[in-house]
Formats: C-alpha cells, structure tokens, sequence
C-alpha cells in the first residue's frame, strides 16, 4: 500500500507461551493414590506435598489406560486454574475431549441450567457481581419498594450506602449458596433474634421478581441470572427433571475435584446429585482461600466421613526447602484443629528440599522503605544468584497502597513486574482513571471547577496530558504574564479549568501543549455525547471510552496507543509498565462491551460507577499478554496454587493482616454461616464463633502465602510511632527465626539501591574520599562505566562540567528595558531580582497574592454595586475561595476568617 511506514508494516505474532509436562518421581503415597480403584476417595495434604501432580497424573493414568477422555470431568474453583489443569492433562495424555475435561463448579452449573428440555426454552446469560451490586443499590434507592421491604428506621441511613449493598449481597449469596428459601431466611432471622433478616428476606424476593421482570429476556432468547442463584438452580433442574440427572450421571464416569475445601454446601450437593461411578477429592483444609465467598473447610472431613469417603494422606514435601516447611508447619500447629493435615510433613529427598533455604525478616521505618527493601532483594538475587524474574512474586493480603509502593520501588530499581488484576481495581488503575475522569466530565457528572482541580490536575500529569510540576508552574506563569498585562483578574487556575471546559486559549496552543492534549479529547468525548442526545438515545459507554482512547495524543502528536506498543515491544521495565497499561485499556473496553451487551440502554454512569466502586477488578474475560521475564505482584487469593523461588510478603501491618474485622457485622451473614455449621441459635456463641473463624482463616491466608517460597522468603513490616506497627503475625515469623521478640528490634537501614545511578552517586563522593586508594578506584570504575556508555558516569554529564552554552548579552545592548511603575521598588532594590523574576524567574501565585486580586475584584464590585452588603461579599468570597486557599476543614475556615 502506497504511503505505507515501516512502523505500520511491523509485522507482531503472538504465540501461546509453552507449558512444561510436571517431571518428578512419584512417592509411593502417591502411586498408592493413582492406583486406588475406591468409589470414593479424598485425598489430604499440605502446601507441597504433590496433590496437583496427583491430580494430573490420576486423570492421564485413566486416559491412558483407555479410559474416555469425554467421560472425566475434573472440578475447581476459578477459570485460571482449571486453564492450568486442563493444559497438562492434555500435553501428558496427548488427547484431547469434545468438551473442557476441566472446568470450574459454576461453569458446570452454568451448562445443567442451560441444558433444555423443551427446545423452545431460552438460555441463561449470568449478571456479574458489580452489575449485582448496582442491581440491589438501584433498588434500595426506589421509594417504590420501601413499603414492601418495611426496613427499619434504624437501617434508613444506611440504605443509599455501598457498604449496606454489599452486606445485603453477602447475606443473599450465602443463604443462596445453603439453599435457603425466602421464607425460611426469615424464619432464621427470628430463630436467632435477627431483626432485620426478614425485611431482607422480603428484599431478596423483590431483587428476584424484578429481576426477571427487568432482565428476564434478552431479544426473547435468554433469561437472567445472577451467580448466587446458578448452583441453586442447577441442583433444582437436576431435583425436577431426573432425565437430565440421569445423563450427566450417565455422561461423567469419573469425578476429580481440585481444592475441595474452596468449594461451599451448595457446590457439595450438586456433586452428591452428580456422582456415580467414582469420585475423587483433593483437599487441603488448611490452605483454604475462598471463606469469604462461602467455602467450608473445616466441614471437609465431615463430608467424606457422612459420604463414605475413604482417606488418604501426602506427607512429603517436593517444593519447599527445609526452614519453610518448619515454619508453615509452625504456623499450621496453632490452627484449631491442625490434625486436618499431619502437622510436620517429610520432606522429599528427591524433591532436593532437605536445602536449608533463607527467610529474611526485616522490620523498617515505612511502607516505602519496605517496597524498597524487597525491591533490593529481588535485584540481589538476580544480579548475584541469577534468579530469573520470573521466579519472584510479591504477595500481599490485599490490594491497597502496597501495591503502589511496590510499582514505585520496582521502576527505580528497573525491575519489570506484573501486576495481578485483584491486587489493583481497574478504576484504581493509573493508566485508566484518567479515561474514567474524561468520560464523567463529558457526562456532565464532573464540572471543570476549582473543587474538582485534584482530578483535573490527575489529568494533566498523565500521559493523556503529558505535563509536569515545572511545566504547570510555567503555565502558570504565562497565564499570569496575560493577567498582568490585561484587565482580567482570574487566578490561573480558573483560566486552565476554562481552556480546558471551552477550547478557547489565550496564549497559542504550542505554550500550552498539554492543556491542548487534554482539551481535545474532552471536546471528542462530548461529541460523542451530543451525538447520542441529539438522536433519542442513551450514551455507549464502549463508544465514549473509544472517543477519548482513539483521541488521546502523545506529545510528539503520535497517538498515545502507538506509544506505548511501541514501548512493549522494546522491553525492559518501560515495557513491561506499556504492556500492563495496554492490558488494561483492552480490559475496559471488554468490560464496557460487555456492560453495553447485558444492560442495553443503561445510563454510562452506572458503569463508571461500577468500577470507581471495587476495590478488586471485575471477572473480565479479556486477553492478556504473557510476559516472560516479569516480577509478579498479586494478593494471596491470586497466589494460590502458584510457586516462585523467591516470594516477598508485604503489609504484615497490625488490622491489615490478620484483619479481624468482621465482613458482614450488621446484616450479620458470617452469622447465618456458623448457625449452619454448629446448628446453635444463641446469638453470642454465634458471634464468638464467627470471631474464632475469622482468626482461622486470616492463619490460613497466612499458611498459603508463606509455602508458595521454594528456595527464599523475604517478610517486611514497618514500625511508625502514631501510625502503624507490625501485627502479630510478624512478630511471630520474626521471633521463630531470630529466636528474639521483634518489639525492641532497631529499624533495617535501607541498603543502597543496586543500579547504576546508585552506583555512580556513591562512586562520585568517594572521589572526595581522604583515602588516596579509595579515590583512585572510585575514579577507575567511574572510567569504566562510562566506557561502557553509562551515561551518568560520564563526567560531562556532572552538573557545574558543561560549559556555558552562550555568553552573549540576554538583552542586546541597545534594546532599551522598561521597568513598569509597579516594579519600580524591586529594581531599586535590587535589580538582578527584578530581572530574573522578569524573565519568569519567580513563583506561582501565592495565596496572599490571589487574596490581593479577589479584593480588588470586590471593591470593584461595590463600586459597581454599592448596594453590596459585606455579607453579600464575605458570600461572593467564599463562593471563590477555593481557588485562593486549597486547604480543607479548620485549616480552611481559619484562613477565610482571617481573610474577612
């Protein structure tokens, strides 16, 4: 094609990355497990011990010995880990099926319900959680169903909250997931003295009706449903039509469950219906993850016991050194019941795991200098032990400003990472919330005001606006050059907020090219939206967040999606960071697709506020690149069922982890959960019981991130005098490899940073050493770095070496200066002041100046107006001040009265 570059011909092919077939030698625990011919079996073992090796070698056995691959059906609990399965089962076996051999218990539900027995019936299509959410918030904000619901007046303040939403969700998902009825939810309620289940009860039954009313069909071929109601459904199908039972019976002759304990009562008794031939089940009871969405596994046991499940142990550990399995093994003996799972497994001596490993405990002084200290470890062991980057994980119990931390660190230290999408919410995401903030000002939901000046200012140091601290302040100063010059009194930062709101700039376009980035796709977005307006319908989101992606401009002028594909191509952290931001562009354009898809006609905001709400990112089942060399940073629920050579847990802080914070404390959902698993009915045993469960499984959390370290594990904490100190769980890891308690334990000073700016800083001040041989070799290794071009070795890059670049006069001689009467006293006092602040030289407006000039604006007014009262221009001040004073509360109200 004719005009054709060479950047658009660069060819990019994406390959599946290779998966390696598991190669260790089987225990005899193992083969005995493989070999087992028993109808019902559960088989029981620790972080390490094989059961995924297990599991994989059990099924391919059975292929292999001529067994139908389509009548195997392996369960687990997320669609990550059943791709993971499913891939060795098929590379070892060298077959394949007609349907997924693995899948997880939602997906098997979701293919009972959509099972038909009539041809004519319509199919399901799932709601997602955050459309749930919105869902139940849209109906508790409807005066309509209030009278039904009767909530009580005590709760009413809490009905438009986010949190009360989510409690109401919990509450429904778990009497869902225990096959409660509405009425006997409310029966319960009344059972255990819980006022407010039976108005919730009646709310669920209103959230189901409506439902099917609102979102029942779907162009007359599909029916909605929301996940807490697919198992439920299928155990339904399977109880009422015995046809369809009977072919799945029929169909799966064989039965491998994954992680049994991640599975709830719900999901066990859609394999009590399910089950024939065999049945086998693997299970570590003590590394459960997935409490907080109703697993059970302290109830694990009793299942196979009332079942007839005969039981197998794995004691020997293939995947951990010595000194990590002697502390998860020290951390299992004070779980309530640590015989769940033998409490001091063998280590494998083929596994090579008799190596002692290293675990490094350090307590600092921030959550900066812990990111910074783990990003020293990882750079440590891969520059000296060639560890590969991909070999390391950072694990935290949940997303928050650790992971901010860490991305800072790691991009000093040029480390490449990869960040799970749970440990960041997309609308958490810096590379996407400048998009969100753009569509909710083209929506009209954000105006261009001085209260809003934080996002504004979001905007424009991104890459959509391209501009920095210095060159704001520059603009700045150039809109107050204008201000001077002219009779316009407005702040500066009024006058970028009206560039932005209309396009319209006083200065030309190439001083304030950033403002002109940001303005331009502000100005597309809205066309988008006037678009819509002008002919009758509701905004796409998919179509606005295209206007603003499609718009946004590098600043050469390149498109902003050309720049960073062209910086994941490259490599390197750069890289890796264009790689994630990438994928997370692709993510929101999937989930507003799929938004646009399942709530036709929706209003956009509720999708912006979808995701400004979650604190972890939706299930979105988009693409993502597979990076190979990239450090992984992920929360503990991410980790599971993963392992690195080298794992660094972050953020063992006294009320994040262990967090004890009950989850549902005022609909009280953890206590319908332990009335059904103890059968009490008194509230405080109840209450007590969901505490003692809490502690279990925030230990558990705990058991699961530790063992996923085969050969290190680094542990931070910071200590900060009135802000944070290391929980408990710290101080018990420190104390088992120290010996000593933690509490008196003087901060770790930071070691120096392992690259080459650090190098060539600590190089360049013992040039100044009094040491003659510390000098000389100082300026040696300095030559040699510079040799082999880093650049700030060189040392005429050394700020004070360059030379002048002009000594030519500033002003030509025989221009002639005039000095304005204003400034008159600054040129006699001191004139090299009035000229450098001349030539741009000074700061931005200062609170007292911007104060002078609203003032003068005032008493124009009342000269104007001299019926102004001076409430009228306390009012009129007030309505402004935020552009004056960006303080907030008593520091606000203290400055304004001073003012006054």
């Amino acid at each position: 094609m004719a005009g054709k570059t060479a950047k658009d011909s660069r060819r990019i092919e994406l390959i599946r990355p290779a998966v390696s077939p598991s190669d260790f030698s089987l225990t005899s625990e193992q083969k005995s497990v493989i070999d087992s011919t028993s109808p019902r079996l559960i088989v029981i073992g620790g972080p390490g011990t094989g059961k995924s090796a297990t599991l994989i070698e059990t099924v391919v056995s059975q292929i292999k010995s001529g067994f139908d691959p389509n009548s195997i059906l392996v369960l687990t609990y997320g669609r990550e880990r059943a791709s993971e399965l499913r891939d060795q089962i098929v590379i070892q076996s060298e077959t394949s099926a007609f349907e997924p051999i693995v899948r997880t218990f939602h997906s098997l539900a979701f293919s009972i319900i959509n099972t038909q027995v009539n041809p004519d019936d319509p199919k399901y299509v799932l709601i997602s959680g955050a459309e749930q959410d919105s869902f139940i918030r849209e109906l508790l904000a409807n005066p309509q169903y209030s009278p039904q619901v009767n909530w009580p007046k005590a709760l009413e303040p809490a009905l438009s909250t986010k949190g009360f939403a989510r409690e109401l969700r919990d509450l429904i998902l778990r009497a869902s997931e225990r096959n409660f009825t509405y009425k006997k939810l409310a029966e319960k309620g009344k059972l255990l003295g819980e006022p407010w289940w039976e108005p919730a009860a009646k709310f669920w039954k209103i959230y189901d009706e409506v439902l099917a009313i609102r979102y029942g069909f779907i162009s007359g071929a599909a029916k909605r449903i929301d996940s807490s109601s697919i198992i439920s459904q299928a155990i339904s199908d399977l109880n009422t039509h015995a046809e369809i039972r009977k072919s799945f019976q029929n169909k799966f002759k064989l039965i491998v469950i994954d992680e049994f304990q991640e599975s709830d009562n719900s999901q066990r008794e859609l394999l009590k219906l399910l089950a024939s031939d065999r049945v086998i089940l693997f299970a570590d009871p003590q590394s459960a993850i997935g409490q907080f969405r109703g697993a059970d596994p302290e109830g694990v046991r009793a299942f196979a016991s009332a079942n007839n499940y005969e039981e197998l142990f794995l004691s020997s550990v293939h995947r951990t050194s010595g000194e990590i399995v002697e502390l998860t093994s020290s951390i299992s003996s004070r779980f309530r019941n640590p015989i769940l799972v033998p409490a001091n497994p063998a280590l494998s001596e083929a596994s090579g795991a008799a190596k002692k490993s290293e675990i490094d405990v350090a307590k600092l002084a921030s959550q900066s200098d812990c990111a910074n200290y783990i990003a020293h470890a990882f750079r440590s062991a891969h520059l000296r032990d060639g560890i590969a980057w991909s070999e390391m994980a950072v694990i935290l119990r949940s997303p928050g400003a650790g992971v901010s931390a860490i991305t800072r660190a790691f991009a000093l230290n040029n480390i490449p990472i990869q960040i799970s999408s749970d440990a960041m919410a997309l609308g958490e995401n810096p590379a996407i919330r400048p998009i969100l903030t753009i569509a909710q000002i083209a929506l009209g939901k954000i105006k261009l005001t001085s209260n809003n000046w934080d996002l504004v200012e979001e905007i424009l140091f991104s890459e959509f606006g391209g501009a920095d601290a210095l060159s704001l302040r520059q603009m700045r100063i150039d809109l107050g050059k204008l201000r001077e010059a002219g009779d316009d009194a407005k702040p500066s930062t009024q006058v970028i907020l009206e560039i932005l709101d209309n396009s319209d700039a006083p200065l030309p376009w190439e001083q304030i090219l950033s403002l002109k980035r940001v303005a331009d796709v502000i100005s597309e977005a809205r066309k988008v939206v006037r678009m819509s307006s002008a002919g009758g319908k509701k905004v796409d989101i998919a179509d606005l967040i295209w206007a603003i992606w499609s718009n946004a401009k590098s600043y050469d002028g390149d498109s902003l999606a050309n720049l960073w594909r062209d910086r994941a191509l490259k490599g390197g952290p750069r890289g890796a960071a264009a790689d994630r931001d990438l994928d997370a562009v692709i993510t929101l354009f999937e989930s507003a697709r799929r938004f646009s898809e399942r709530m036709p006609e929706s209003d956009p905001e509720l999708f912006l506020d979808q995701l400004l709400s979650e604190s972890i990112q939706s299930d979105a089942i988009a693409a993502r690149g597979e990076r190979g060399e990239v450090v992984s940073v992920l929360t503990v629920h991410s980790a599971k069922g993963l392992e690195w050579d080298l794992v660094a847990i972050t953020g063992l802080q006294e009320g994040i982890w262990p967090n004890l914070r009950q989850r549902g404390s005022l609909l009280g959902s953890e206590r319908l959960v332990e009335s059904e698993r103890t059968q009490s009915t008194a509230r405080r045993e109840l209450e007590v019981s969901a505490a003692n469960a809490l502690v279990e499984d925030e230990r558990r959390l705990l058991n699961v991130a530790i063992s996923r370290a085969k050969k290190a594990l680094v542990v931070t904490a910071y200590s900060k005098e009135d802000d944070s100190e290391p929980s408990p769980y710290f101080e018990e890891i420190y104390e088992f490899v120290n010996g000593v308690s933690s509490i008196d334990a003087e901060s770790v000073d930071l070691p120096r940073a392992l690259t080459p700016q650090a190098l060539v800083s600590t190089l360049r001040r013992d040039l100044d050493s009094p040491d003659k041989n510390k000098k000389e070799f100082a300026a040696k290794l300095l030559q040699t770095l510079a040799t082999n071009e880093i650049q700030s070795a060189k040392s005429e890059n050394w700020l004070g070496a360059l030379k002048l670049s002009s000594t030519d006069p500033v002003i030509p001689i025989d221009t002639q200066v005039s000095v304005s009467p204003s400034n008159l006293q600054s040129f006699s006092e001191c004139g090299l002041k009035w000229f450098i602040e001349k030539s741009g030289g000074r700061d931005g407006d200062s609170t007292a100046q911007l104060l002078g000039i609203a003032i003068h604006s005032l008493a124009a007014m009342l000269k104007s107006e001299p019926g102004l009262t001076l409430d009228d221009l306390a009012t009129r001040l007030e309505s402004g001040w935020q552009l004056i004073d960006g303080n907030k509360g008593w520091v606000r109200d203290y400055k304004f009265k001073q003012a006054l």
